[in-house]
């Protein structure tokens, strides 16, 4: 993988950065390949990078202490994570595992932050991806929060779908590109 190939004005993450900028990006970044089940970092690890995930499926994941509430949020190729935390966030607040093998470009947090910083136009996509994922995940609690298994299930699947899934033309369904076990759509589920 080519990191001047993939960190490019191509992508939504990084349409609105300068030649300049990109070329910041780029000289900085690191190409890291993880096998399945590897961690990238769990919570409380200093965050001292952001993510581009070139290839496979990585699971953000978090249990609280009792065991009892479970977050479980996949990341599709072609994504930056983890999202939250742009220019406040000193520590992780999820694990990130890799769910199949991954690809991931490490991009040092102070490099993307100072380079987000002075373009208007990228944040404003930025605040707006941050917007659609809340969206997701205020359905995805709205629903967890009933006692309606199938509902859950449901919503869940339609989530998942929406994340990782690919449609294929002309049979008209939507494949997903990874094994999906019924005990993470449980997790998942809640």
């Amino acid at each position: 993988m080519e990191i001047k190939k993939e960190i490019d004005k191509h992508l939504e993450d990084f349409r609105f950065l300068s030649e300049t900028d990109l070329k910041k990006l780029q000289e900085v970044s690191l190409v890291r390949s993880y096998k399945k089940g590897q961690v990238l970092f769990d919570p409380g690890d200093s965050r001292t990078h952001i993510f581009f995930l070139h290839s496979g499926v990585v699971r953000l994941e978090r249990v609280d202490s009792s065991a009892s509430f479970f977050y479980l949020h996949f990341i599709n190729q072609k994504n930056l994570f983890p999202r939250t935390g742009l220019f406040y966030d000193s520590s992780y607040h999820v694990s990130a595992v890799a769910h199949t093998d991954i690809e991931i470009i490490s991009i040092p947090i102070k490099v993307f932050e100072e380079v987000m910083s002075h373009n208007n136009q990228q944040l404003m996509l930025w605040i707006k991806s941050l917007s659609d994922d809340l969206k997701i995940q205020t359905v995805k609690i709205q629903k967890g929060a009933i006692n309606n298994a199938y509902d859950r299930i449901t919503t869940t699947l339609a989530i998942i779908c929406h994340d990782l899934g690919t449609k294929v033309y002309p049979q008209k369904i939507v494949t997903i590109p990874c094994l999906m076990t019924i005990n993470d759509i449980a997790r998942a589920s809640g």
